[in-house]
């Protein structure tokens, strides 16, 4: 007995036309992945090798997204133009959306340094201990703030001028805190209490310091680097306390010349 292995007229359309849906659906598809996957190439954009280390010196520098709102977006090494600020009112920059905003860098505009860091390059805004956000402060009112990401995602942060209460003399306190020192002192004698780690950075428009940090009850000398204004951002354990004496300002010295004592009065002798 014989078989028959030619398909039918109307299989073969059948087969034709299932090839046909499977040709198309991949096309689709491709285009589909394609299409996501576009914001995502855009993420891996960045500043030119050349200058990645150092964007302020790029002559056509990656601009951040304004988003308003103090709200900007960007990729790694992108730039924040802002103007019109108040150099006593400190900036906090809070990172949005979970990502990353490390070491932030401050110019002048066209990139120029106003403060120096160690390194020689701007100054550089970066914490370890920040809790809220990382604190800037900037020395004049048009400045370019360089933001340093992670370099295949993009970043997104609100940039706010939160007010920051001012103290001076002996401030005390448990867990973490903020203030502006309202002296004009340099150095001050800190003593903890309690478990847990204390930490004490500075920021001023030269950028951020480390001035204190310990895991055990400790009683000793601070010092930090001059500016003004001065911000002391403190991280401790809940159950961690803290006090800090700064010294009281000088009594300013007297001016002006001295007041001549008065001449002795004469006396009538009689004859």
């Amino acid at each position: 007995m014989s078989s028959n292995t030619t398909l039918s007229v109307a299989a073969r359309s059948r087969l034709l036309g299932f090839n046909g849906f499977v040709w198309i659906f991949g096309v689709v598809a491709i285009l589909l992945i394609g299409v996501a996957m576009l914001p995502e190439a855009g993420d891996e954009v960045s500043v030119p090798d050349d200058y990645g280390y150092e964007p302020w010196l790029n002559p056509d520098p990656v601009l951040a997204d304004d988003e308003g709102d103090g709200v900007y977006s960007g990729v790694d090494g992108a730039m924040v133009a802002l103007d019109g600020l108040d150099p006593a009112q400190p900036l906090l920059i809070t990172e949005l959306d979970d990502t990353y905003v490390g070491r932030i860098s401050v110019t002048g505009p066209a990139g120029e340094i106003l403060a120096e860091s160690e390194y020689g390059g701007p100054a550089e805004f970066e914490s370890y201990i920040a809790t809220e956000g990382k604190w800037v402060i900037v020395p004049q009112a048009d400045v370019e703030l360089w933001i340093d990401g992670f370099r295949d995602e993009r970043w997104r942060m609100r940039i706010t001028t939160p007010p920051v209460e001012e103290r001076s003399g002996t401030v005390s306190g448990i867990g973490s805190a903020v203030f502006a020192l309202g002296s004009t002192a340099t150095t001050a004698r800190i003593s903890t209490r309690g478990e847990g780690r204390v930490s004490i950075e500075t920021v001023t428009s030269a950028g951020v310091t480390e001035a204190f940090s310990a895991n055990e009850p400790t009683d000793r000398s601070i010092a930090w680097a001059d500016g003004d204004p001065v911000l002391f951002v403190i991280d401790a354990w809940d159950d961690a306390g803290w006090t800090i004496a700064f010294p009281d300002d000088p009594a300013p010295a007297a001016t002006g010349a001295p007041t001549p004592a008065p001449a002795p009065s004469a006396t009538a002798v009689g004859p």
